[in-house]
């Protein structure tokens, strides 16, 4: 289970410092995504769930072949390294407009990796929210 909200600075080969739950859980290697607005960070387990979930709405009608084409394409296989670090390919961070200050945050079943100024934004006057609802 990946959880909470992580400020990390890019190093200048675009390597991502992980926590130590990040590390274990990515051990075995990751897959990175365009998502939304952000780049998301995969097992390869949960990256084949996603691809297998989206597939399995287009059979139904409720995605089509391009939203499986294009999340398919763009996942791309990434790794950590010795020092528990993972590179975030260049032509991500550049179409997402990532600078070297970003936030790592743990949303269960993936990572997310937003350009600190964006999370910022995000949650800029937002009230804490209310999950009690569902906890």
């Amino acid at each position: 289970m990946l959880t909470g909200e992580h400020r990390r600075s890019l190093d200048d080969k675009g390597r991502l410092s992980l926590p130590p739950a990040f590390r274990s859980a990515l051990a075995e290697g990751a897959y990175v995504a365009i998502y939304k607005r952000c780049l998301g960070v995969w097992t390869a387990d949960e990256a084949r769930g996603a691809l297998e979930r989206l597939e399995a709405a287009v059979r139904a009608g409720e995605a089509t072949g391009d939203d499986l084409r294009r999340f398919s394409a763009s996942l791309e296989p990434a790794t950590v390294d010795s020092q528990g670090r993972l590179s975030l390919p260049t032509s991500k961070r550049e179409q997402m407009g990532m600078g070297s200050k970003v936030v790592l945050a743990g949303v269960f079943n993936r990572g997310e990796v937003w350009d600190a100024g964006e999370w910022d934004s995000l949650h800029e006057g937002l009230a804490d929210a209310d999950v009690d609802r569902w906890l």
